[in-house]
């Protein structure tokens, strides 16, 4: 995966994905191989954007409208997801995405009540 694997393969078509979801300026998809859960979606913003801390007002509503869609599919089909995304040296590929994962290999918290 080079620096910008969504700018550079995803976007322009040039790797095969499963599209859920799109707008003028996001993009919802199931990726050739999922990281983690049974279910696994990634949301981007179409421009470059290299992370949550550089995302500007206008796109964050439309970036989180179509976390929204995605993350309520996953809850009615599947009754419940996890969504998340990293930053720093957490993050693997430095455009924001957010995972929107269902089933094994997802965070689990455990309540200590």
């Amino acid at each position: 995966m080079g620096p910008d694997w969504y700018c550079d393969e995803v976007i322009p078509g040039r790797v095969d994905v499963e599209v859920l979801a799109r707008t003028e300026h996001t993009l919802a998809f199931r990726p050739p191989l999922p990281g983690f859960g049974t279910d696994h979606v990634i949301v981007i913003p179409t421009r470059h954007v290299a992370s949550l801390l550089d995302l500007d007002d206008d796109l964050a509503v439309e970036l989180l409208a179509t976390v929204k869609k995605v993350a309520a599919r996953a809850v009615d089909e599947h009754g419940g997801c996890q969504v998340l995304t990293t930053l720093g040296d957490e993050q693997h590929n430095k455009h924001l995405h957010w995972h929107v994962a269902v089933g094994a290999g997802v965070a689990r918290f455990v309540s200590r009540a």
